[in-house]
C-alpha cells in the first residue's frame, strides 16, 4: 500500500467512526419505539363541530382546543392515528356507550350525572361567565361587583340563560339588565350604544370574537363571575371522555396529561384557542366533580 492508499484509508476509517458516533449520538438518534400498548391504535374520537372546542376550519382539517390537546396527551403513548367523526352535542355519549366512538373530545362537562354513565379525564378546562365590552373596556368592568356597584352601567343579557341568573345571584340588581332572545342581539345591543356590556359564556364569548368577526368589543380580563355558596367559583370543568371499559387508557392519559400541564404545553394550546388564565382548571379534580363538590 502507498503512502497515499495508507493516508487515504486512515482518512476514511476515521470518517466512518466520527459518523457512527454521530448517529448513535442522543442528539440525533431516532426516538426508542413506543412500547404502550395502544401503540400504532387508530381511536375514533366524538366531536361537536364547535369554535372553540373541536370543528373543521375552511380546509377541512379537525382543530380546536380538545383535539390538539388528546393529540399532545396520547403522542407519548404511540397513538397519533384520529378518525374524528362529527356529532349532535347530545348524541356524543350515547354514541360512546353504543361503541361508534373509542373516546369524546368535544367541550363535554365533567357532572355527578355523566359520571355514573362513563370515565373522565381530569379537567383540562374550567368554564364560566364572561363579558363582552366595547374595545378598550372604557368602564373598567371585571366583575359582576364591578357592574352591580356602578348603577349606570346597562347589562344586556340572554333571556333565561344561565349567565344572566348567575349576574342577578351575584348582585346585580334587574333594574339593570335588559333581557334578549340571543348572544346575537345583546351583542348588537352594545354595538349600538343600548348597552353598555352582556354576559355570555366564555365559549360563547371566544366564537363571537374569533368565529363570527364581530369587531368593536372585546372579552374583560381577568373576569371574576359568582362564587358559590361552597366557596367555589361557579363554573363547569371539562374533560376527555371514555367508556368504563377503558379506564387503563384513560389513567395513562391522565399521566401524559399531567406532563403536558406541567410543562406549561396546555398553557399554550389554551392560549391558541383564546383561553384565559381565567379557565385553568386549578387544583380542581375529577372525584370532586363526580362527586358534586365542583
Amino acid at each position: 500500500m502507498t503512502t497515499l492508499s495508507r493516508r487515504l484509508f486512515s482518512f476514511v476509517a476515521a470518517a466512518g467512526l466520527s459518523l457512527a458516533a454521530l448517529a448513535s449520538s442522543p442528539s440525533v438518534r431516532e426516538a426508542p419505539a413506543q412500547t404502550s400498548e395502544w401503540a400504532g391504535r387508530k381511536l375514533v374520537v366524538g366531536i361537536h363541530n364547535r369554535t372553540p372546542w373541536a370543528y373543521r376550519d375552511k380546509d377541512n382539517n379537525v382543530v380546536g382546543i380538545h383535539p390538539d390537546v388528546i393529540r399532545a396527551v396520547l403522542a407519548p403513548l404511540g397513538i397519533k392515528d384520529f378518525e374524528f367523526v362529527v356529532s349532535d352535542f347530545g348524541a356524543m355519549i350515547p354514541g360512546l356507550l353504543a361503541n361508534r366512538f373509542d373516546i369524546v373530545a368535544s367541550g363535554v362537562a365533567i357532572t355527578p350525572a355523566r359520571c355514573e354513565q362513563v370515565l373522565f379525564s381530569e379537567p383540562d378546562v374550567a368554564v364560566g361567565d364572561s363579558l363582552l365590552v366595547p374595545k378598550g373596556n372604557p368602564l373598567k368592568l371585571h366583575s359582576y361587583d364591578d357592574i352591580a356597584k356602578n348603577p349606570q352601567v346597562r347589562l344586556a343579557g340572554g333571556r333565561g340563560s344561565e349567565n344572566t341568573k348567575n349576574a342577578i345571584a351575584a348582585g346585580v340588581p334587574e333594574g339593570q339588565i335588559s333581557l334578549f332572545p340571543n348572544n346575537e342581539a345583546a351583542v348588537s345591543a352594545i354595538l349600538a350604544g343600548r348597552a353598555d356590556v352582556t354576559t355570555l359564556s366564555v365559549p360563547s364569548a371566544i366564537g363571537v370574537i374569533e368565529e363570527q368577526k364581530v369587531e368593536g368589543i372585546e372579552r374583560a380580563t381577568p373576569f371574576k363571575g359568582l362564587i358559590k355558596p361552597n366557596g367555589q367559583p361557579a363554573k363547569l370543568y371539562t374533560g376527555t371522555v371514555f367508556p368504563k371499559s377503558s379506564a387503563k387508557l384513560r389513567d395513562a392519559y391522565n399521566a401524559e396529561l399531567a406532563k403536558l400541564r406541567a410543562s406549561g404545553a396546555l398553557k399554550t394550546i389554551m392560549t391558541k384557542y383564546k383561553f384565559t388564565d381565567d379557565e385553568d382548571a386549578g387544583s380542581m379534580t375529577t372525584s370532586q366533580l363526580c362527586g358534586g363538590n365542583g
